[in-house]
C-alpha cells in the first residue's frame, strides 16, 4: 500500500470516528454553495481527502497507460522482433548444417587425397627401383656388347686429352688444346654410353677454362711486324732530313780535255789526286747527339737499326716474350718519333700498333686441364679391375 492510500485510510478512520461532528454541521446543497463552503472555512480534513482522491485517480491513470503501452509493445514490436530473430536463427541453423555437410565432404576428400598421395609415393618408389634396375641392366648390356668399342673410344679420348695437356704445358697452344678436347668429347658422345657422362662433363669444364684465357693473336702480330720491316725503306722522314743537300761531286769541276803536250799536266794531275784523297777520309765526332743524325749518309744505318728493332720485336712475339716486345716497341716508337714524319698514315699506323703491342700479355696464366686425363685413367682402371675376375 502506498503512502497516499495510507493517508486516505487514516483520514477515513478519522472521519468515521467523528460522525457526530460532521452530522451536526450543515451540508452544502449546490456547487456554488460547496465552493462558498470551502472558501468560508471548510475543515482541513475534508481538503486533504479530496487531494488524496485526485492523486489516486492520477496514479491509476498512469498505471493504465503504462500497462497499455507494455501490452502494445509486447503485442506488436516484441512479437515482430521475436519473429525476425527466429527467422535469423533458422537461417544460421541452415548455414551451420550446410557447413557441417561441406566439412564432412572435405574430410572425405582429404582422406581420399591422402590415399592417392600414398599410392603415388608407392608408385614413385617402385618407379625409382625399376629405373635403377634398368640402368644397371643397360650398363651391363653395354659392358657385354660394346666392351671392346668402349675401350677403343676411351683410348682415343685419352690420347687426345693427353695431346691437349702437352700443348698447353709445353707450347701454351690454347687453340690446339681446345680442338683436341672437343674431338675427345665428340668421340665419347658417339659411344652413347651412360658411364661416360662424368668424363664428358670434366672435359667440357676444362674446355670452358681454356676458353676463358686471354689469347693474343701471335701469328697476326708477327705477320704485321714482318710487313712493317719491308716498309721501312719507304717510310717518309722528317722534312729537315730531306732539306739536307746531297753529297757534292768528288771534284768541284768537271774533267776537261788535257793536252799532254802542256808542261802543266803533272801539276794538274797532282791536284786532282790530292782532291780525291781528302774526300775519301772524313773525321766525325762519335758522341754527337741523335738530333744531328739527319745526315743523308746515316739514313741507311737508321733504316737498318729500325729493321733490327722490328725484327727483335717479331722474335719476341714468336717467343712469347712480353718484356722484350715492350722494350723493342718502345725503342721503335722513339726512332719513328725522332726521325720520321709522324703525320703520315704509314708512320702513325706503326706507332699505334706498337703502342698497343706493349700492353699485350703474350704469356698468360694457363689453367690446369689434367682433370679430364685423371678421370679417363681412373675409369679405365676401374673397368680393367671389373673385367679381370671374369677372365
Amino acid at each position: 500500500m502506498s503512502s497516499d492510500e495510507k493517508q486516505s485510510a487514516t483520514q477515513s478512520g478519522a472521519a468515521a470516528e467523528t460522525p457526530t461532528k460532521s452530522a451536526n454541521k450543515p451540508q452544502p446543497e449546490t456547487v456554488a454553495e460547496s465552493e462558498n463552503f470551502v472558501a468560508s472555512g471548510a475543515t482541513p480534513a475534508l481538503r486533504f481527502s479530496t487531494l488524496g482522491l485526485i492523486t489516486q485517480v492520477i496514479g491509476l491513470a498512469l498505471i493504465v497507460l503504462l500497462g497499455g503501452g507494455a501490452y502494445y509493445w509486447a503485442g506488436t514490436v516484441y512479437h515482430k522482433d521475436l519473429a525476425g530473430t527466429n527467422e535469423r536463427l533458422e537461417v544460421l541453423d541452415n548455414a551451420r548444417s550446410s557447413l557441417i555437410a561441406e566439412i564432412d565432404t572435405a574430410s572425405g576428400g582429404m582422406a581420399a587425397l591422402a590415399e592417392e598421395i600414398a599410392t603415388l609415393r608407392s608408385n614413385l618408389d617402385t618407379t625409382v627401383a625399376v629405373h635403377g634396375d634398368l640402368q644397371r641392366s643397360l650398363s651391363a648390356l653395354y659392358e657385354r656388347e660394346t666392351h671392346t668399342s668402349v675401350d677403343w673410344i676411351l683410348a682415343e679420348a685419352e690420347y687426345l686429352v693427353l695431346a691437349a695437356t702437352q700443348r698447353v704445358a709445353l707450347e701454351r697452344d690454347v687453340e690446339t688444346a681446345i680442338a683436341a678436347l672437343r674431338a675427345a668429347d665428340l668421340r665419347l658422345h658417339a659411344a652413347q654410353h651412360p658411364d661416360l657422362i662424368p668424363i664428358r662433363d670434366q672435359i667440357i669444364t676444362d674446355v670452358t677454362a681454356l676458353e676463358a684465357v686471354s689469347r693474343p693473336d701471335i701469328e697476326g702480330l708477327a705477320i704485321y711486324l714482318a710487313s712493317a720491316i719491308e716498309l721501312v725503306d719507304e717510310l717518309p722522314t722528317k722534312p729537315i732530313a730531306e732539306a739536307v743537300a746531297p753529297f757534292a761531286n768528288v771534284r768541284s769541276g768537271d774533267y776537261e780535255a788535257v793536252d799532254w803536250r802542256q808542261l802543266a799536266y803533272w801539276r794538274q794531275l797532282a791536284d786532282d789526286f790530292w782532291s780525291d784523297l781528302i774526300h775519301l777520309v772524313e773525321i766525325k765526332d762519335a758522341d754527337l747527339s741523335d738530333s744531328v743524325l739527319f745526315d743523308p749518309q746515316l739514313r741507311y744505318f737508321l733504316r737498318q737499326n729500325l729493321k733490327l728493332e722490328l725484327a727483335s720485336a717479331r722474335l719476341a712475339v714468336l717467343r712469347r716474350d712480353s718484356a722484350n716486345l715492350a722494350a723493342s716497341s718502345a725503342l721503335v716508337g722513339r726512332l719513328l718519333d725522332a726521325y720520321y714524319d709522324i703525320n703520315q698514315p704509314s708512320v702513325a699506323n706503326i706507332i699505334q700498333r706498337l703502342a698497343a703491342a706493349e700492353a699485350i700479355e703474350l704469356n698468360p696464366a694457363m689453367p690446369n686441364i689434367t682433370g679430364s686425363l685423371d678421370v679417363i685413367r681412373t675409369y679405365r682402371a676401374s673397368r680393367a679391375a671389373k673385367t679381370e675376375p671374369a677372365r
